[in-house]
C-alpha cells in the first residue's frame, strides 16, 4: 500500500502529521503480516526501527542513491 499523494505544500504546518497519517495503514499491514509469520510486536518495531536508522544513515551518504546506475 504505496503512501497518499501529498496534496499540502512542503511548508503546511500539518505536513509530517498528514504523512504519518498516510504511511500508518501500510505500516499496520507490514506488523500483522509479520505477527502472522510469528514474529512478536515488539520485536517487529525493534527492528523497523533499526531498519529506519540504517536507512537514514545511507540517505545521509548518498540522498541519491535511488537514481544511481546499478
Amino acid at each position: 500500500m504505496p503512501a497518499a499523494a501529498s496534496r499540502i505544500g512542503p511548508d503546511h504546518h500539518d505536513r509530517d502529521q498528514k504523512f504519518q497519517e498516510s504511511i500508518e495503514p501500510a505500516m499496520q499491514q507490514l506488523i500483522a503480516a509479520a505477527n502472522a509469520a510469528g514474529w512478536g510486536t515488539g520485536e517487529i518495531l525493534d527492528e523497523m526501527g533499526e531498519v529506519l536508522f540504517n536507512l537514514r544513515l545511507a540517505y545521509a551518504e548518498d540522498p541519491d542513491a535511488e537514481e544511481d546506475p546499478s
